[in-house]
């Protein structure tokens, strides 16, 4: 095949349509123009002539495709349904632009499709096909950097997370530190002088929790504590701030709650995990109980928790020495 109009074609009639000179020896656009009677090819330029699979054959799709039957994304039915049946109609219709990759060519292009009616009343397809594989490349390594940046970027915000809850988290219980109860003790006590709201404090200590370790090992004494933690989130309200102050100690802040109140609370926690022994291995049962001090924060005269921590640490003091799982109030 040649790379000019063969059988009945002019390459005249499609002038309006391209300029003959221009395109055929044009090495960036490929063009081609097909008989939509037989889809045979009867014109490709230079470009088009050097992408094609079979240079011999006859249809459009084995020459340009290599396929063994109509190409599935032609354009020719979706054109024929857009466009009317005069020559006005079909040449003032317009054209589909896509986007194709050519796998012959290993290829994008960008294609540019449109019917039009000769002098001589025969339908042809025009196609223009614009290389733009390298667009495509340069927009893939765009896609690629910023995935790989946005990857990096939710990563850093994870670990910016990560570390803003080791911050302020207990890293064995997952519940607050003492960092962290101190810092929000702050704030509770402003409220509740702000409100003129209770505030009060309970301070908890595993019982013979030494014991624990050296009968069981390290391990069951970690898994004891989570039990503990796990009781003592389930009992309070979630307003609640309940925080491990170290090793076996923990701290119950509780907003708008008075000495009373948190004295009921204290005997509620001291009973649940005295009715709720820890369950090694699904089969042994631990017994554990805990002490509990209960104090009221001044929250007129404190601003932070503090001297609270030291009252309500003497009141579970009291309880260990009067005998243990036991709630003792400070009574100043």
């Amino acid at each position: 095949m040649n790379t000019a109009i063969i059988n009945t074609v002019d390459i005249k009639d499609v002038a309006d349509f391209i300029s003959a000179d221009i395109i055929n020896t044009s090495s960036m656009i490929a063009v081609k123009i097909i008989d939509i009677s037989s889809f045979e090819v009867v014109y490709v330029n230079q470009a088009m002539r050097s992408i094609m699979a079979d240079k011999n054959a006859r249809n459009c799709w084995e020459s340009l495709y290599a396929q063994e039957a109509p190409c599935p994304w032609c354009k020719v039915n979706e054109l024929s349904r857009r466009l009317g049946h005069s020559k006005d109609e079909l040449n003032d219709s317009g054209s589909i632009v896509y986007e194709h990759f050519n796998e012959v060519a290993n290829k994008w292009y960008q294609i540019q499709d449109k019917i039009i009616i000769t002098e001589q009343g025969q339908k042809l397809l025009v196609s223009f096909g614009l290389d733009i594989s390298m667009q495509k490349e340069v927009q893939s390594q765009l896609i690629s950097s910023h995935v790989q940046l946005s990857r990096k970027t939710q990563a850093l915000n994870e670990a910016k997370e990560a570390l803003k809850i080791q911050a302020s988290h207990d890293y064995l219980t997952n519940i607050y530190n003492r960092r962290y109860f101190q810092l929000v003790s702050k704030d509770l006590i402003h409220a509740a002088k702000r409100e003129d709201s209770d505030l009060s404090i309970i301070m908890i200590d595993v019982d013979r929790f030494k014991l624990v370790n050296d009968t069981y090992g390290h391990s069951v004494g970690d898994q004891t504590l989570k039990h503990i933690v796990s009781i003592l989130c389930a009992t309070v309200r979630e307003s609640d701030i309940v925080a491990r102050i170290g090793g076996e100690e923990f701290a119950i802040l509780l907003l708008g709650t008075d000495l009373e109140g948190a004295a009921e609370l204290a005997e509620k926690l001291r009973k649940a995990v005295n009715e709720n022994p820890v369950t090694i291995d699904d089969e042994t049962d631990i017994p554990v109980t805990i002490s509990l001090g209960v104090a009221s924060v001044d929250v007129q005269a404190d601003t932070k928790i503090d001297n609270s921590l030291n009252t309500s640490d003497q009141a579970l003091y009291k309880a260990k020495q009067s005998g243990r799982n036991k709630v003792v109030v400070y009574s100043g």
